[in-house]
């Protein structure tokens, strides 16, 4: 490849970097992915188990991949830290959790993910901050706003994920997300089980994951609010640029030479 080419496919270091955690993270992924046709030809594994993980890997990748179609359609570009974390996120979540079986090997995987999903949509939240506050004067009580907003955020999909997972439980049979089958001992036939947690394990679990969403957002995002005390400028760095147009940019390139 020439270097003008490269130059061009690679105009940052910021798309050099998002191009190489994705390719990276795409890699992996096809390991898992062989990884699994292997273990089912040697039938370690049943059909049902591998054409689910296949599943997963397809899901994996059309989110590791959302991103830059959306940053594409509408001519906009998030910030490198939401390039990266979405990708590894959703890799963490689908690829890790499930094409690697990282849910039966790690107990804690779950709630590793619920952790890591605090940082990830607080991430979400200082880009729609950046957006709300565009107007607002460069300073601290806009760095502290910031702040306020993505943390809010991060807790609100928390809860409404908690909200999914209830709804998903109580309206198909057979699903187990928040952990409610784990605590039943037995059933009295009136309506009245026996359970090993006088809370619930399904309250346990719920709690655990809001708290670790909890903790992931606010570790985050204090260096962030330190950062950025000390050097508002530094909170442009989550904020959602506007691409120029491809002629404008091309004439304003050949303007600076």
């Amino acid at each position: 490849m020439q270097p003008a080419s490269f130059s061009r496919l690679f105009p940052d270091k910021k798309a050099l970097a998002v191009f190489c955690v994705w390719s990276a993270l795409l890699l992996a992924l096809v390991a898992g992915i062989a990884v699994n046709a292997v273990r089912y030809q040697q039938e370690l594994i049943t059909e049902a188990l591998v054409l689910r993980r296949l599943w997963y890997a397809l899901l994996c990748f059309v989110m590791m991949t959302i991103v830059f179609p959306v940053e594409r359609i509408f001519r906009i570009r998030f910030s490198l830290f939401l390039e990266i974390a979405l990708p590894v996120f959703a890799f963490a979540a689908l690829a890790g959790g499930t094409v690697y079986g990282l849910y039966e090997l790690i107990p804690a995987w779950d709630k590793i993910l619920h952790t890591l999903s605090g940082p990830l949509f607080a991430i979400v939240g200082l880009e729609i901050a950046s957006l709300l506050l565009q107007d607002q004067p460069t300073g601290l009580r806009k760095v502290v706003a910031a702040v306020v907003i993505a943390f809010l955020f991060a807790l609100a999909v928390g809860y409404i994920w908690e909200i999914f997972e209830y709804t998903v439980d109580s309206v198909i049979p057979g699903y187990n997300n928040q952990r409610w089958a784990a605590g039943l001992i037995e059933d009295l036939g009136n309506g009245t089980y026996l359970v090993s947690d006088k809370r619930g394990t399904a309250l346990i679990d719920t709690m655990g994951d809001l708290i670790c969403n909890f903790v992931g957002a606010f570790l985050f995002l204090i260096p962030v609010l330190i950062a950025c005390g000390k050097e508002p400028t530094r909170l442009a760095a989550f904020r959602i640029e506007r691409r120029a147009e491809k002629k404008k940019a091309e004439k304003e390139k050949d303007v600076r030479k």
